[in-house]
């Protein structure tokens, strides 16, 4: 038993690191929960386009939801910033709708703005956007990467501009280049976290009941 307990300081202490980022994980998600006067929320929220492989006559649909998260109403804009080579960008094509209403339809490079929209506190809507490879693209259009961003930008009356960024990568059908590589999300990074407390405190027990039972044979 005296063995037992010189170990158990040193067990807690290793157990205690582990579920310290976890709380503070939960920590930052209740501190959060207060409104901004302004804040927009999109879904998904960090990627929206993640391709490989794409070839002439593909397209890919996707739709991504803006909400008003805050408090009050606002005005918002969706903007595009190229981050990768232009070969790809400057060919592929865009659609973005918002239920029946057309609001864009050309070529990706030449997308500057979405007309200004308007959504009350704790309204939606979704976004249809779709990209398409251009069909008459050659071989010369292999093995290519294009990285970029979606912009959302809300504004309200007398107050600061708030951003929320969608990212976009495709790649091309043929060998594809070293680029853009997306950054893990924290809800990866909690689930590795918690998965290492749960073996940390998985084998604290294991030792305890490997014990005690070693201790019965031994009467």
């Amino acid at each position: 038993m005296n063995k037992l307990f010189r170990f158990l300081p040193l067990l807690l202490l290793i157990s205690g690191i582990c579920f310290l980022p976890v709380t503070t994980v939960f920590a930052d998600d209740e501190n959060g929960t207060d409104k901004n006067e302004i804040e927009i929320s999109i879904s998904p929220k960090d990627t929206l386009f993640n391709i490989s492989n794409m070839k002439p006559g593909d397209w890919a649909p996707r739709v991504i939801t803006v909400k008003n998260s805050g408090s009050k109403d606002f005005d918002y804009q969706m903007q595009l910033r190229n981050d990768g080579e232009e070969k790809l960008f400057n060919e592929l094509l865009l659609e973005i709708k918002a239920g029946d209403e057309e609001l864009y339809q050309g070529k990706l490079a030449a997308f500057k703005s979405l007309p200004i929209r308007k959504l009350a506190t704790g309204s939606g809507e979704d976004l249809d956007i779709t990209i398409r490879f251009p069909e008459h693209l050659g071989n010369e259009f292999q093995g290519l990467l294009t990285a970029f961003d979606f912009i959302f930008t809300a504004e309200g009356k007398d107050s600061t501009a708030v951003q929320a960024v969608a990212s976009g990568q495709i790649a091309s059908g043929g060998p594809t280049p070293t680029g853009k590589i997306l950054p893990a999300t924290s809800t990866n990074i909690f689930n590795i976290m918690l998965f290492g407390a749960v073996l940390v405190v998985g084998g604290i027990v294991m030792m305890i009941i490997t014990y005690y039972r070693r201790m019965k044979l031994a009467q």
